[in-house]
């Protein structure tokens, strides 16, 4: 009987193994759609950037972006990551993940993170692309927003409804975009890539006028990413700090994303 026990305790583990390993998290940023579960990339949201040069599988957060990033329900950001985290990336059972997330999603991600015991989540890092965590001045414009995403959106509602530094040892590896279009500086100080100003694209602690990333002083476990600050497609006069998106080909920033994995692979940074 014991050794029947034994082979079936064996018999369990081997096949949870199979079950088990390291996955890809894709979180999606505003105007994303709901989708029924998280295989699929609901809304094509990603587009081609989400084929990046990996084995692993890959799971997406698909909630709606045009809610309050920080609110659980039916469809909203918190319990949508919170589905596919229990579901993909319990440490003690062997899953790790890695958290891709764009704008708005990142902001959902951070909060999440910052405001649960997530200990039980075998987390590695999280590469940011193009982060909203820290709020956008073009969301400030909308003063009549209320209760919705563009309302989470205004800087002292991002920077103020939860601990930036609290990221419980998690690595967030910052990836900014730049445009450099004129018409934006009079509502977006700094530089920025449209919509989100340096300040929160870098993970700097405080709002204001940043020229490049290694600017200010950022939270806590917030990194500069900088796995390709050698390539020709960085734009130097920025310190190299960040993608600027017309150099890469493309002018989506989640294209960039998708390029640095591959840097993140060829340097050995975490990144299968």
């Amino acid at each position: 009987m014991r050794k029947q026990l034994c082979f079936f305790t064996v018999a369990i583990l081997a096949i949870s193994s199979l079950f088990a390993g390291e996955s890809v998290i894709f979180v999606h940023g505003r105007g994303g759609t709901c989708g029924s579960d998280y295989n699929t990339d609901a809304g094509n949201y990603w587009g081609t950037s989400k084929n990046i040069n990996t084995a692993l599988p890959k799971y997406f957060v698909t909630y709606d972006g045009y809610s309050d990033p920080r609110t659980w329900g039916n469809c909203r950001a918190q319990s949508k990551l919170y589905q596919v985290l229990e579901a993909k990336c319990i440490k003690n059972q062997g899953d790790y993940c890695i958290i891709i997330c764009h704008s708005a999603g990142c902001y959902a991600t951070e909060y999440f993170i910052s405001t649960r015991d997530v200990s039980r989540y075998g987390i590695k890092f999280v590469f940011n692309s193009s982060s909203a965590a820290g709020g956008s001045e073009l969301a400030d414009l909308a003063f009549w927003a209320s209760g919705n995403m563009d309302d989470a959106l205004k800087t002292n509602n991002a920077r103020g409804s939860y601990n930036h530094n609290n990221m419980k040892n998690i690595p967030f590896h910052m990836l900014a975009g730049y445009k450099g279009w004129w018409y934006t500086a009079w509502y977006l100080p700094g530089e920025d890539d449209g919509a989100v100003s340096f300040h929160s694209t870098c993970g700097i602690n405080t709002t204001g006028d940043y020229s490049n990333c290694a600017s200010g002083y950022r939270y806590s476990y917030h990194y500069i990413w900088i796995g390709r600050s050698s390539s020709s497609s960085w734009n130097s006069s920025k310190n190299g700090y960040y993608r600027q998106h017309s150099g890469d080909g493309s002018d989506a920033i989640n294209t960039a994303m998708k390029q640095e994995w591959s840097a993140c692979r060829s340097l050995g940074l975490g990144c299968k």
